[in-house]
């Protein structure tokens, strides 16, 4: 979940205001010429000139007043939006599910935001879409979105936005949101005032035929015959799950995992061990640098130490854990196979 863009406009945003300005301006000399009367004439580089000129100065007024009008509209609508409400009012669904009826309940999601992102590890994501197509996954890597002083979370200092609705609604329900203007992230809210855990890898499990079909209509090849994606490489990041998985904020958003028939989470009833908190890797999160040192290093990424489908590894704490296992007898019948360093 990354925060909102520091320099408020990319370069896609400015071409189009920019060309506005351009004609803007160009209309503006030869309205000016002939209206004064003037036989004079100007060049086409004295006009390039002028224009190009006044095209800077355009552009760079225009970004501050969005920025300024964006930033308005951000703190009237946490004034009018109230969390309490959104809170309450998520609770009013009354919808029984008909598929998923071993779904995980709302007492699961009910918990603080780290004991989520550690408790979905080894969990199954299931969705079922509206043909009837049924997708699975493990989830193996989370990350924590704490809301209040978290400055890289969209709810940072309580900021409520159409939005960001969802970090407020009751634990269990779905948050998915647009990043770069094409990708979608999705989370799950929390216990705790716009706490929200983003997941950011899954492991496939069932369905990977369609998904192999969705991640191609994405994915950019040179080549005539491109390359297949390997099972490990279909969810193996945030946006790229939410490809695989058909989730986008039209389909998915501010939905209640508990009785959704179109998404939900499950226990893996193929394996019974308990996860050993030994394979757990704890790290910093990723794509946050923006927000400062303090929170872009707080650990609050998890995922499943030895598994190929995390997104990014923290080789140094994997070291560390594999040694703890290594010396420890109690992880002899766990969940995961020993590193083949130490076999």
């Amino acid at each position: 979940m990354e925060l909102y863009c520091q320099s408020h406009f990319c370069n896609c945003c400015l071409s189009s205001t920019k060309m506005q300005n351009v004609n803007v301006r160009s209309d503006y000399f030869s309205n000016t010429a002939s209206a004064s009367g003037s036989n004079t004439k100007m060049n086409n580089h004295q006009i390039c000139g002028s224009v190009h000129i006044t095209e800077n100065v355009m552009s760079s007024d225009e970004q501050s007043q969005t920025y300024n009008k964006s930033v308005h509209k951000r703190v009237k609508l946490s004034k009018v939006l109230n969390a309490d409400d959104i809170f309450f009012s998520s609770h009013n669904s009354n919808r029984t599910p008909t598929y998923g009826l071993n779904r995980l309940k709302d007492s699961f999601y009910d918990v603080p935001c780290e004991d989520l992102a550690k408790g979905l590890l080894g969990k199954i994501l299931v969705r079922r879409l509206s043909d009837g197509t049924v997708l699975k996954g493990h989830i193996v890597e989370t990350e924590c979105y704490l809301g209040g002083d978290d400055k890289a979370s969209h709810s940072y200092k309580g900021r409520i936005t159409e939005r960001s609705k969802p970090m407020y609604m009751k634990p269990g329900t779905t948050y998915v949101y647009i990043t770069y203007g094409m990708y979608h992230c999705f989370n799950i809210s929390s216990q705790g005032s716009g706490a929200a855990v983003l997941l950011r890898a899954l492991e496939p499990l069932e369905g990977l035929e369609f998904m192999h079909l969705e991640r191609g209509k994405r994915k950019k090849s040179t080549s005539s015959k491109p390359k297949e994606l390997k099972a490990h490489e279909l969810c193996s990041g945030p946006a790229k799950l939410c490809m695989s998985f058909n989730i986008t904020k039209s389909l998915c958003n501010e939905q209640d995992l508990t009785a959704w028939d179109g998404l939900w989470v499950e226990e893996d009833e193929s394996n019974q061990k308990s996860l050993d908190p030994c394979h757990i890797v704890t790290s910093h999160r990723i794509g946050i640098d923006s927000v400062g040192r303090e929170w872009a290093s707080k650990p609050l990424r998890f995922y499943l130490l030895g598994n190929s489908s995390v997104s990014r590894r923290d080789r140094a704490r994997e070291k560390e854990l594999w040694e703890t296992i290594k010396h420890s007898s109690s992880t002899k019948d766990s969940f995961f196979p020993q590193d083949p360093a130490y076999e």
